[in-house]
């Protein structure tokens, strides 16, 4: 008994510290303020408690709510605190994987406790620590979404279901279902859980439900469900504040039949389970035919579902975990972007093209390699799960459910607008569990050749201490892959892009009216102006949200008062060719011109460069991870600047475009940079208000990098060349212009 209680304490112990020393990882990298996508928007709602998208997240806005609290009236603190739930969950989830692991393993013959050390503990490290490094939980970790507190919850449920079936006390069943409605207002890839648990109560045989006063298995049943609904509760908040007429209400589920639509989420496109290749946008057909050969039949929509959703947005993901990943830019089905490798290089040769590691000019910070291991450790694990039947299918079926089946389910048009990996991130935590299972079996091998050879007891300990270091070598390795492509602290670029753009507009005592399109120059604007209360005086406004006849009533009556009207690049690429000639340049944004213009490049200039001067920064970008989205901004701001640059040249003001561009480029280096053709333009810029010296700078730093990267992709193959012309030509070409 005493030994039972020393275990049993020693795994509290280690599961405690896994949380802490996992929450402080996620806590050192962790945003500091708001981020792209959706990130804003939950900050914002969470503040507030308003009203966010469908179908709602009541649970996670009461918590985010709870820590933004933490942040004592500090508004700039705020979304650091809302993102430290993501990184505490991270952290509980890892220890609660910890405590899952040992469940699943088989119990110790008499006479071999002594080793459970060696064989239990190590191997559930191992798992963790590989969850807790991966690519997929890392990222959602360290910003304000909601997997990372939904795959907590899910985590709860396992090891609360495994908990039963060593214990098979009803009330663990009761748990489970409250924690199932808990995490239906969280992420309903919580539910995805419920067909293992259910199969765990179908292969566990013999037992017998205990509650206090409840033997009728149906009472029992409806009390299960009163649990379930229990948990649902949280959603009672939307309505509430829905009717509260909160500022941000989207879909404004104020009515029964209102709330109806926002759980259904009928305002978004439902992807059937066939045909495959269902959505009809522009260049649908086209995408979707590269993955078909173009072929709309039975066989054709098989084709597509096989290369594409199953083995590009999934199995790509699974690898990019426990393989390796090339880099970190978004994948269109070219071997340059997006793809896994697994850093030995025959291997990678078939993959990209060639085993060498990208060049410090190439976005180098997604570049991770595991070299198979993790992936290894797992099969290994799944062999090794199958000499015990019953939790074989009860794994197996956690990871089918948050993987291949849920796949099936969200039927992915081609192609999606971002990386969707974190929709998979239960069926990367299922396999974190078959990495310790094979961890296991590892040990086991190695304890029997070791065996025979009857080492004294002090060289036995040398050996265990040298073959744990190997083991853990496992999560260490993907944490130093890892870790610079995770680190987001210290960036606040869709913070300050939000704020740049609210700059951007007119201080008018009416007001002015801001059209925004897309959720990344939409969201970062919600959580700036309700958390930070910068330029609450500007109306945001999404076109996507309000609708285009809202759209147009809303544009007429801000004319007719006179209010500035102004168009976010998205809002202006979208919705420019119903304006013509009336939109102008000013900063990050566009004004409506009364008025037609002569041309659609008009600035300005005046405005503009006052923005920039007074207006529009930067925080510092040395030593800051820049991800795609992040350098799809920086880029676009410099494009702006380059416009007023050149008009203002033309205009002889060449004083002004040179400060123009000189502060540009002190705060936003080239090194922030990845298109050598925009470091054209600014090597040109820099000419053309009469710095020469500034333009051999920039010409020297883009030689230097285009070198660099020719000799990258010239050492693939010509048959690869031949199949990247968009990325290799240009740089041909501008390698000869300069």
């Amino acid at each position: 008994m005493r030994r039972h209680l020393q275990q049993v304490r020693g795994e509290l112990v280690i599961g405690w510290l896994l949380a802490i020393g996992a929450t402080t990882v996620y806590l050192l990298t962790l945003e500091p303020s708001t981020s792209f996508w959706d990130c804003g928007e939950f900050i914002a709602v969470s503040y507030l408690l308003q009203v966010g998208h469908p179908p709602g997240a009541p649970l996670y806005q009461l918590l985010a709510h709870a820590f933004s609290w933490l942040a004592g009236g500090d508004m700039m603190a705020v979304a650091r605190c809302c993102n430290a739930l993501s990184a505490v969950a991270g952290g509980l989830t890892v220890m609660f994987l910890y405590w899952t692991i040992l469940l699943t393993f088989p119990k110790l013959p008499k006479g071999e406790e002594n080793t459970r050390t060696f064989t239990s503990h190590l191997p559930a490290l191992v798992g963790s620590l590989c969850y807790l490094f991966c690519d997929t939980a890392w990222f959602s970790a360290v910003e304000s979404e909601v997997y990372s507190l939904a795959v907590f919850i899910a985590a709860v449920i396992v090891w609360a279901a495994l908990r039963w079936y060593h214990q098979p006390d009803g009330r663990w069943l009761l748990l489970i279902a409250f924690l199932a409605g808990l995490g239906a207002c969280v992420h309903l890839l919580t539910l995805l859980t419920l067909p293992a648990v259910l199969l765990l109560v179908i292969l566990k045989k013999g037992y017998r439900l205990k509650v206090i006063g409840y033997r009728s298995p149906f009472s029992f049943y409806l009390l299960v469900f009163s649990f379930f609904l229990l948990g649902l509760t949280p959603y009672l908040i939307i309505p509430i504040r829905a009717n509260a007429g909160t500022p941000i209400n989207e879909g404004n589920p104020s009515t029964p039949a209102a709330f109806r639509a926002y759980l259904a989420r009928d305002r978004y496109e439902h992807a059937p389970l066939y045909p495959r290749m269902w959505r009809k946008h522009k260049n649908d057909d086209i995408y979707a035919a590269s993955w078909s050969g173009g072929d709309t039949t039975l066989a054709g929509n098989l084709r597509y579902y096989a290369s594409y959703q199953l083995t590009y947005m999934y199995l790509r993901y699974l690898m990019w975990n426990f393989s390796g990943r090339y880099n970190d830019r978004q994948g269109y089905g070219s071997p340059q972007n997006g793809q896994f490798i697994t850093g030995i290089p025959p291997l990678d040769r078939l993959l990209v093209g060639t085993g060498n590691s990208l060049p410090d000019s190439l976005p180098t910070a997604g570049h991770n390699r595991y070299f198979l291991l993790p992936l290894l450790l797992g099969l290994l694990g799944l062999y090794a799960l199958w000499r015990d039947r019953r939790m074989f299918w009860i794994l197996l079926t956690l990871f089918l459910m948050g993987g291949i089946v849920l796949n099936l389910y969200l039927n992915h048009p081609a192609y999606e607008p971002r990386e969707r990996d974190y929709a998979y991130i239960l069926s990367f935590y299922a396999f974190a569990i078959f990495i310790a299972h094979g961890a296991r079996m590892v040990i086991g091998y190695w304890l029997k050749v070791i065996e025979k050879r009857k080492p004294a007891n002090s060289k036995f300990s040398i050996l265990s201490s040298q073959f744990s270091i190997i083991l853990l070598a496992v999560p260490l390795l993907m944490a130093c892959q890892n870790w610079d492509d995770h680190d987001r602290s210290g960036r606040y670029i869709a913070r300050d892009a939000a704020a740049n753009i609210l700059n951007s507009c007119s201080r008018n005592p009416k007001g002015s009216v801001l059209f925004t399109y897309g959720d990344n120059d939409t969201f970062p604007l919600w959580y700036i102006q309700t958390v930070e209360k910068e330029r609450p005086d500007v109306r945001v406004e999404n076109i996507g949200l309000i609708g285009w006849v809202n759209f147009k009533t809303l544009l007429t009556e801000s004319l007719e008062e006179n209010r500035p009207v102004y168009f976010t690049h998205y809002a202006y690429n979208h919705f420019r060719q119903f304006l013509p000639k009336r939109l102008v340049l000013e900063g990050n944004t566009f004004r409506l011109n009364l008025s037609a213009t002569e041309d659609n490049d008009t600035v300005d200039c005046d405005a503009f460069f006052l923005h920039l001067v007074d207006d529009m920064h930067w925080h510092s970008l040395e030593g800051v991870y820049i991800d795609e989205t992040c350098c799809k901004f920086l880029e676009q701001f410099w494009k702006d600047v380059l416009l007023l640059a050149n008009n203002l040249a033309d205009r002889d003001q060449k004083r002004q475009a040179l400060a123009a561009l000189d502060k540009t480029i002190t705060e936003i280096p080239l090194t922030a940079i990845q298109d050598p053709l925009l470091m054209e333009q600014i090597a040109l810029a820099y000419s053309h208000a009469g710095d020469e010296e500034g333009s051999l700078y920039v010409r020297s730093y883009l030689r230097t990098l285009l070198r660099e990267q020719l000799d990258y992709y010239h050492s693939q193959s010509p048959a690869r060349q031949r199949v990247m012309p968009l990325t290799l030509r240009p740089r041909e070409e501008l390698m000869e212009r300069l």
